[in-house]
Order: C-alpha cells, then structure tokens, then sequence
C-alpha cells in the first residue's frame, strides 16, 4: 500500500512537473514568436490586403508619430489595440517609422505646437475612490510623409481605425489628389447649400472627400467640356431635364475615359402629400445606349424592406414600408468590389433599372430586390399603411455597373447647341442657339477608353446616412478613382446584419420544435436511460455481478 502511495504520488509530481515545463516553453516561444487567430466573418482585426500593398509600395520613409498619454488606466486597452495595428503595419515595411510620445513629458510650448497641428486633449471620465474625475489627455496620432503632414485628432476604437490610417498614408504619399465634380443646375443634391434638408449630404461629402479627393462641383449649362482636372462625375438626381448640349457634354467626359456615378429620381415623391409621379430627367436615351435601361416606375419589396415611424393621435406607430427597399446580403453581387462586403443597403423609392447589351460592356447587377419585388407605374399613392395591391411579382434590378469601351451617344450627329437660359420658350432638345465658334471647332469622339459608370435607381439613398449607405456610396467612389485601393479595409467597420426573413411555417415549425421537440427530447433520453439501466440489471441477475459481465 505503502508503495502505491509513493509511485501516485511521484506520478503526480512528474506529471505536474510537465505541465509546468511545457507552460514555461510555450510562454517562451510565444514572446519571441507572436501568433492570434482572427476569427471574425469579415477579418475586422486583420489587416487587409489593400493596406499591405500600399505598404509593401512605399517608396520613402513615412513617419507615424502616436501622442497617446500614458495615465490613466482608462485609456490602456486602446492604447495596446492601436500598438497591435501599427505593429503589423511596421511588420510589412520597413519604410515605416513609428514613434510613440507621452504628452505629458512635453513643455507648454510643444504642447502648444501639438494643438496647432489638430492633436488635442479629449475629456474622458475616470473613476477613483469613492469619486468620478474628468482627466484631460491625449490620443492623436500625426503622419508624416516628404514635408507633408495628415492627423488624426482623436483615437477612441480600433473599429474604423485602419481605414482613417490607410487613408492618412495614401493622402500624404499620393503626388495630386483626384477631383470629384458634381454636376448641378437642375436643383440636384447641392454640397454647398446651407439649408437644413442637405445636412446629413454635406456630412456624407465630408466623408467621402476626407484624405483622397478634392471636391468641386460642375455646371454644364454653358456648353463648357467638364474640367479636365475632374476624375469622376456624379450626377445626384437632377429634378429638371437636361439640355441635349449638357448630355454631349457628360458622354464626351466618359469618352475622354472619365468616370460617372448616375444616381436618377425617374419618379418624384411629395413630402407633403406623400404622392409619386414620373420625374424626366431627360438622361433614359443616355443611359440606354451605354447599357442601363431606367424603369418609369417605383419598386415596393414585400419580402425585404424598412420600416417607419408615423404619428397617430398622441401615439407613435412603427409600421412596414415596402417602398423602402432593403437589399440583404445574399441580393448583392459578391464578385463586384463595391458590394462583395456589404451586408445591407436601404434604397428609398426607387425604380427598376434593366441591363441592355452594348458590345464592348460588361454590365453587372449589382443589387437586387427579393423575389417579392413589385412595379408600380402612373400615378402612386406611398403613404404609409395603404394597401399594396397585389400584382406580378419578380426580381427587380436597382444599383447596375457598366465597364469596358463606350460608343458615343453622339457619334455621327451634329453637336448640340447651347441653350439659352433666358428663353422661356426653350423645351427639352429644342436647342436653337446657334453653334459658337468654339462648338464648331470641337470634334466628337466617337469611343472612349476603358472606363466605368455605376447607376442607382433612386437618390434618396443619399438622404439615408447609415453606416450601409456610407459605405456604398464611398465604395462606389473608390472603385471608379482608384480602384479597389480602400474598399476591402472599409468593410472591416462594424455594419448592419439584418434576420434573415423567414416564411410562416418555418417560423411556426421553429415554435412548436421548441415547444414540443425538446421536451420530447428529455423524454426519449429518459426513457432510452431506463431501458438501460433495466437491461443492465437483467444481465446482472443472470449472469452473476456487475463486475464479472467486464472481467
């Protein structure tokens, strides 16, 4: 017995001795070798393969400069994710520099230069004993590359942090940042209008114009050719028709190999009276010839859609409204850049595009309603709570792409004259302006180089500004300026998952599986343990002992 104990208790102290030894070497090789595993669906903690190219390509040093304060312990966590990153960002080059400096051991006067270069101090809330404190600190970060300078003035998550990085490097390292025009003159969504309904646009711009592009707009009512400077042209949902010259103007922009985002109100909705009618813009002859039909309709999904909040008496009622369409996941084109990542998209009355083929284009649809899509053309009532009428359903197209090599609109026909603003007699193709000089001057070209549009079948989307509606439009952005450079690095920021819909059985199957399943679950385990136990007990009884039915 004696022996027993002691080769247990050896046993025991070798064993405990190993686990230790291999705690110690495992702590070792961890130190030297650092290894995590990312097991988010979208790889959010990973760097992407956008931000390592651009890295991999520095040609000079860029320096990173972190200003995070040391104290308290309320900002530590950051501090080490924002250290994690840079970390794997120094990993990939060796053209990186990153400094890391405590503010705190700055004098006034650095200080001073710190807030003039846009890093402040940030009020944060620490607890101590028995009491609540506001401590001021630090948590900029500032990049410098050649004499030239970006900042981020405050670091709070890691959520979005390689996208603002990735694009601070790729502002200061990019010799000239592209321009974006957006066209105005017939009452479009305006950048520089100050009143209240173009807030939430202006922020959107704000945002998409931050570290890469210049923003201008361009107004082609002069017969003036779009700025050469302009890389890529949007065109967010004119109200008036435009001109014949206007269109020549915009289809030799795109044959000069310019870029166009056309986002089109086929119909107009009041806010007031909540009513629909058909809106021409003008631009369907256009768009047609280059591959994208635009349906003189509004699409309601009663399967995928948004809902709304409306007043009735003292009571606020949240009701389903069809004609915001809600693209799910699973509806968007995954081979496509622009929306292979995203998870959802609210397109608010908008209409049906259809793709044509145009040799020499590839057109590609890159969101689609569900199966459950309905049209409505004429006249539409959208007031919240009125009865749909039931109709034809089927999968409508609303957001297309069309790359490749474009034909002229106007290839073979005069070009167009201006129109004089002041005639009120002028109508939509009745230019009777004489040609100037300078139009009969100009040569029309005929095909363009390879070049992109993107059409969406409603503008409203730009009056959403959801994390979704950001990153589709910037993505758009992207795609058509500089390529899939940072749309794979924004589709890492939290974003919208909405439940998958479900039909009534299976939602009734799910219920009564609950209801019923389970317990009959327990009962069938029950009863399969007693059939066990009295099969057990039988053998017992006829074979001898417990044990001796093992021996």
């Amino acid at each position: 017995m004696a022996d027993k104990r002691i080769r247990y208790g050896s046993n025991t102290l070798a064993f405990v001795a190993i686990i230790i030894g291999i705690l110690v070497l495992v702590n070792f090789l961890s130190s030297r070798r650092f290894f995590r595993a990312d097991l988010t669906a979208d790889k959010r903690y990973t760097v992407s393969g956008a931000t390592k190219n651009l890295i991999k390509s520095l040609d000079d040093i860029v320096t990173i400069t972190v200003y995070f304060s040391t104290e308290p312990a309320e900002i530590a966590q950051i501090r080490r994710d924002v250290k994690d990153v840079l970390d794997e960002y120094k990993a990939f080059s060796k053209k990186l520099q990153i400094d890391y400096i405590d503010p705190a051991g700055l004098d006034d006067g650095e200080k001073q230069e710190l807030r003039f270069k846009g890093v402040n101090e940030v009020q944060i809330n620490v607890r101590g004993k028995d009491k609540l404190e506001i401590a001021n600190v630090f948590m900029g970060i500032s990049i410098g590359y050649s004499g030239k300078e970006e900042v981020l003035p405050v670091v709070q998550s890691t959520a979005n942090f390689e996208y603002e990085l990735t694009s601070a490097i790729l502002k200061v390292t990019t010799k000239e940042a592209k321009t974006i025009g957006f066209l105005t003159g017939h009452d479009e969504y305006d950048i520089n209008a100050q009143n209240e309904g173009t807030q939430q646009f202006r922020q959107l711009m704000d945002k998409s114009g931050k570290g890469q592009y210049n923003i201008t707009t361009v107004d082609l009512q002069a017969g003036d050719a779009v700025d050469a400077s302009v890389t890529t042209l949007i065109v967010a949902g004119p109200k008036q028709p435009l001109s014949e010259r206007e269109k020549y103007e915009i289809d030799q922009f795109i044959m000069r190999g310019g870029k166009a985002i056309f986002l089109i109100d086929p119909v107009t909705v009041n806010m007031q009276t909540l009513q629909g009618t058909p809106l021409p813009t003008g631009l369907n002859d256009l768009l047609e010839h280059y591959g994208v039909k635009l349906g003189n309709n509004l699409i309601a999904d009663l399967r995928s859609h948004d809902s709304v909040q409306t007043q009735r008496g003292f009571m606020t009622v949240i009701q389903d409204y069809p004609y915001f369409v809600k693209i799910r996941n699973q509806n968007f084109s995954k081979e496509h850049a622009v929306t292979s990542q995203l998870e959802s998209l609210t397109l608010p009355w908008t209409s049906s595009l259809e793709t044509v083929a145009v040799d020499g284009v590839k057109a590609t649809a890159l969101a689609k309603t569900t199966e459950f899509g309905q049209s409505f053309q004429g006249y539409y009532n959208v007031m919240p709570g009125t009865q749909i009428p039931k109709g034809e359903y089927k999968v409508f197209t609303t957001v297309a792409s069309l790359e490749g090599k474009f034909k002229s609109f106007y290839a073979g026909k005069d070009i167009p004259a201006v129109v004089s603003t002041t005639d009120d007699e002028t109508e939509e193709g009745n230019d009777t302006t004489p040609p100037n000089e300078e139009t009969e001057e100009r040569t029309t070209i005929t095909e363009s180089a390879d070049t992109q549009i993107i059409v969406v079948g409603t503008a409203q989307v730009l009056t959403q500004l959801s994390r979704n509606s950001i990153d589709f439009f910037l993505n758009s952005i992207d795609w058509l300026t500089q390529g899939d450079t940072l749309i794979g690095i924004r589709s890492h920021t939290i974003t919208d998952r909405p439940l998958k819909e479900t039909t009534n059985f299976e939602k009734a199957f799910i219920k009564y599986l609950c209801i019923v399943g389970i317990p009959l679950l327990v009962v069938i385990i029950g009863l399969a343990r007693y059939l066990l136990k009295k099969r057990v007990k039988r053998m017992v009884e006829t074979y001898g002992s417990e044990t001796s039915l093992f021996s």
